[in-house]
């Protein structure tokens, strides 16, 4: 088991448990006086949540103690924890830890909770100068994704349909410098560079759960590069 990259048998510690529940889904409907059928609404999808337990060892509670220490001290921020036995990456934020004691004093059980959502590998689909593209998407909650654009030539503009009901419309495109939407980090770049006032779009992209995505292009003058990571429980 890892956590942020970090092995946990550097803090002479073991994987016990793991309990992943998915998130409660409560519809948000309405149903108005005088009307036939209730009348649904969008329904969020909350966290997830995982519970964990480690068994850490030492010589004795002291050192135990410091091994626990050091441990907390990588989930400050939120977590990136690989499982053992679990495909993919846990994406959670801790929300509370339980330290027992068990009989003997070389042995000590942690107990976590984190809210979170399951993430595998990233995904990579790659259009080569064409006019658009078909694939399906995995996971099942919605997921933002990143796309790259190298420009074959220069070109005005370059327009992007398919990522919700709006176009995303790129200007000023310049022959062997890569364009980047990061729709993770909600930024546009040219080379690094910031771009976002050259870029039209209303909403950052985002490909929506287990399901078949059209995407096009308005010239195949570009290559594409689209980049999500499949989104779980």
């Amino acid at each position: 088991m890892k956590v942020n990259s970090v092995d946990i048998r550097k803090y002479n510690a073991k994987q016990l448990m793991v309990d992943i529940q998915p998130p409660p889904i409560a519809i948000n409907s309405e149903w108005v006086e005088g009307a036939p059928t209730p009348h649904e609404f969008h329904t969020q999808v909350k966290y997830g949540s995982l519970k964990l337990t480690i068994l850490f060892r030492g010589s004795g509670r002291n050192e135990i103690i410091r091994y626990i220490s050091e441990f907390l001290s990588l989930m400050t921020k939120k977590s990136e924890i690989q499982l053992d036995g679990y495909k993919g990456i846990y994406v959670g934020e801790l929300q509370s830890e339980n330290i027992e004691k068990t009989k003997v004093s070389t042995k000590y059980i942690l107990t976590l909770n984190f809210a979170g959502y399951m993430r595998d590998e990233e995904v990579v689909n790659e259009y080569r100068g064409e006019r658009g593209a078909m694939f399906e998407t995995l996971g099942t909650r919605d997921a933002p994704c990143i796309i790259e654009i190298m420009p074959r030539k220069d070109a005005q503009e370059f327009i992007i349909s398919g990522f919700g009901s709006n176009d995303i419309i790129i200007r000023n495109l310049e022959a062997g410098k890569r364009i980047t939407i990061n729709g993770e980090r909600g930024i546009v770049t040219q080379e690094g560079r910031n771009k976002f006032a050259e870029c039209d779009m209303w909403e950052f992209p985002v490909l929506k759960k287990k399901g078949v995505n059209m995407i096009e292009f308005s010239s195949g003058d570009c290559d594409v590069k689209i980049h999500y990571s499949p989104m779980w429980l």
